[in-house]
């Protein structure tokens, strides 16, 4: 579990800055916008990176884009914004979307409820991920959709199976 005492709105704020650098920093001439998609858990993580761009070479909803592969330091600014983002007994998202413009403008939208569905070619979470997530993140019952409790069970059991002991919260 995370300091409370180092987490914050500041500190999120922060975060979301150092984020959006990372990311508009791989913007190039005739790009209109960069959007990172990603799904995290602690120690587990899947992400998507568009550039929509006129010369792009795919098409979605109407716009062109080229997919990219972004530097460790993007995913390193993400766990740090989720870390952040994290409130006692309530949890933090488990997927982002963050979209910076040409002009350097930047905004997310965070789930914090729904189970992130997966990007073309994911493997599919261990449902033992989620347990471990719970560790770092702990979510109080009341604030664990039923989704959540479902692959916090499993994974336990996983685990359990597994001859590792870990007591679920």
């Amino acid at each position: 579990m995370f300091d409370q005492a180092s987490l914050g709105l500041p500190s999120e704020q922060a975060s979301f800055n150092a984020l959006g650098q990372a990311l508009y920093v791989l913007i190039q001439p005739g790009d209109t916008r960069i959007e990172y998609e990603v799904n995290l858990l602690h120690g587990v993580g899947f992400a998507r990176t568009r550039v929509f761009t006129p010369a792009g070479q795919k098409e979605h909803k109407g716009e062109r884009y080229e997919s990219i592969t972004t530097p460790f330091a993007v995913l390193k600014s993400a766990q740090d914004l989720r870390a952040a983002c994290y409130r006692e007994g309530n949890g933090t998202w488990f997927s982002a979307k963050i979209v910076v413009t040409a002009q350097g403008s930047a905004s997310a939208e965070y789930n914090y409820d729904t189970e992130p569905e997966g990007f073309p070619g994911d493997v599919v979470t261990d449902p033992a991920a989620y347990v471990e997530d719970q560790e770092f993140f702990p979510r109080n019952l009341s604030a664990q959709p039923e989704w959540l409790r479902q692959r916090l069970a499993e994974g336990q059991a996983s685990i359990e199976a597994s001859g590792n002991k870990r007591e679920r919260r």
